[in-house]
């Protein structure tokens, strides 16, 4: 039609820092093969079971040449001093974004 409006097109989606219940923060990676990460933003969530009591999980982006793979272990040094350590859940690969894929873990000790 002439003189229509044009549809607007949609935003892209902004990616997000972190969801309301993760917090940002950065850390080194230590792996098992010695293929240490450094500065990689990591989001967290921590859950508190009972007093003294905690699980935590998380994700970050990683290169895909860095070969992530699922049930690797993984010990995280964060920019707060806490440490602990963590098996790869997930990670998740886009063909659209073929230079990244994104880990989800789960925390296997207490953050001390």
């Amino acid at each position: 039609m002439v003189g229509a409006p044009q549809s607007r097109r949609p935003s892209p989606p902004v990616p997000q820092k972190a969801g309301p219940s993760m917090a940002a923060y950065m850390a080194l990676i230590e792996r098992s093969n010695r293929k240490d990460i450094p500065n990689v933003e990591v989001q967290v969530t921590i859950t508190d079971l009972s007093p003294g009591r905690q699980s935590w999980r998380g994700e970050f982006v990683s290169r895909s040449a860095d070969a992530i793979l699922p049930n690797e272990r993984l010990a995280l040094t964060f920019d707060t001093g806490q440490k602990g350590t963590a098996r790869v859940s997930d990670t998740l690969f886009d063909s659209r974004t073929p230079d990244t894929t994104v880990v989800h873990f789960t925390g296997t000790s207490p953050l001390a």
